[in-house]
């Protein structure tokens, strides 16, 4: 007789009672408990790091020992789609993406027996693609504002051949109605690194100075983010002085947000500052002045990325830019005074742009082009894809771009 296969969240705390490898609890009340969460294609990867993924896979029978090839990437996405199914499981906090110690921590919301893993298991330990595809649109599209009117319209004016696309092309939720994405943020005084966060900033960013500052302006979108004091980061109190009167000058802030297809950016305060694109603020890049206009200007042109990123793909054009530069209350480095002498720099990634990048890269390396590659887009958003499949998702979100550009023109 076949063995028949376990319910997922009794068999887990079995697990976590046991001490299985990687899998712990971290509290007393044994509710909460963190899982490594390790890519598969690692180098340091260790036993731990995917073992209650693959002892999964043998319970819930989607893995033989011995007769099935080992993939370490399905049993994860498969161990994740299972949990992810759960009303009485909850992700506490994802640091999935840390590059040290990546994982995450979960917390059960319910212990108490028939309701324990009360949902259905039909589907526990693998995963439905068309289903969390939806669940990831859902998700996604549950953030914006879209009148029923006019999303009425952009369903009826898409043409035919994107249609399917919205719901099979999982690029196409990141990009709906505005990029998708957090930023990840790094600050410099005098080339020292002061500041790294990563914030997921909804109605956009803004960079703005220490202190009562950060919560000044309410009426203002964007998420503020406050560099730090330069006294407390700073030996040098020269320097220190120098960088706290750029600090103090920046006023409102610099302010930075997603419109349709681009990033834009404008600044608030009396304090100039210029930008480039580009992996390093090189002396030889164009840095151009941040303007005080109302609408503020491009700073990265996203259709212009994706056409770039597929010619990357195609080999007929380098990689293409998304780490975007603002040196703060000075004119843009030069050979005789690099970024790293300048008062205060910020570095700003949208992890969305870096994800793509990234399969891209692995795209090049033909051992990895079937892999499935966890996307971390935000914090409310990770898609898994394969590279191989990267150029005609690209392709296709090129074309509604386009389109959309047209009927927006």
């Amino acid at each position: 007789m076949a063995k028949s296969k376990p319910r997922i969240l009794p068999w887990l705390r079995e697990q976590l009672d046991s001490g299985h490898l990687g899998a712990t609890w971290i509290n007393s009340e044994r509710t909460r408990f963190i899982i490594p969460w390790k890519h598969g294609l690692r180098q340091d990867l260790q036993r731990e790091d995917f073992g209650i993924f693959q002892a999964w896979a043998e319970a819930s029978g989607s893995y033989r020992p011995g007769i099935d090839e080992p993939d370490p990437a399905t049993w994860k996405r498969n161990f994740r789609a299972a949990l992810d199914r759960k009303r009485n499981l909850r992700v506490v906090s994802n640091h999935s993406k840390e590059q040290h110690k990546p994982h995450k921590i979960y917390e059960f919301l319910s212990m108490d027996g028939e309701g324990f893993d009360a949902d259905p298991d039909t589907e526990d330990g693998w995963d439905d693609p068309a289903r969390s595809q939806e669940e990831h649109i859902q998700e996604v599209l549950g953030t914006l504002t879209l009148s029923p009117a006019g999303q009425q319209l952009f369903q009826e004016q898409l043409p035919r051949a994107l249609g399917p696309g919205l719901h099979s092309n999982p690029l196409m939720p990141v990009f709906a109605g505005g990029l998708q994405s957090e930023y990840e943020v790094t600050a410099f005084y005098r080339g020292r690194q002061v500041l790294a966060t990563c914030l997921a900033c909804l109605q956009g960013l803004r960079v703005v100075g220490p202190g009562p500052v950060a919560e000044a302006w309410p009426e203002l979108d964007g998420t503020p983010l406050a560099l730090p004091e330069p006294s407390s980061a700073l030996t040098d109190q020269r320097a220190a002085h120098y960088v706290s009167k750029v600090l103090g000058s920046l006023g409102a802030g610099l302010a930075l947000w997603s419109l349709q297809n681009e990033l834009r950016a404008q600044r608030l305060g009396h304090c100039k500052v210029h930008w480039a694109l580009g992996e390093q603020a090189s002396p030889g890049a164009p840095g151009r002045e941040v303007t005080k206009e109302r609408d503020g200007q491009q700073v990265c042109d996203i259709p212009k990325f994706v056409n770039e990123l597929i010619s990357f793909l195609e080999g007929s054009h380098r990689s293409p830019q998304y780490t975007l530069w603002f040196c703060l209350g000075e004119s843009w480095p030069t050979d005789s005074q690099p970024w790293t002498k300048k008062l205060v720099m910020v570095k700003v990634v949208p992890t969305a742009l870096k994800a793509l990048h990234e399969v891209a890269q692995a795209e090049g390396a033909s051992s990895l082009k079937e892999e499935e590659i966890d996307l971390h887009i935000s914090s409310s958003l990770s898609l898994s894809l394969a590279p191989a499949h990267l150029h005609g998702y690209l392709q296709e979100l090129a074309h509604s771009m386009e389109w959309e550009s047209g009927v927006q023109g």
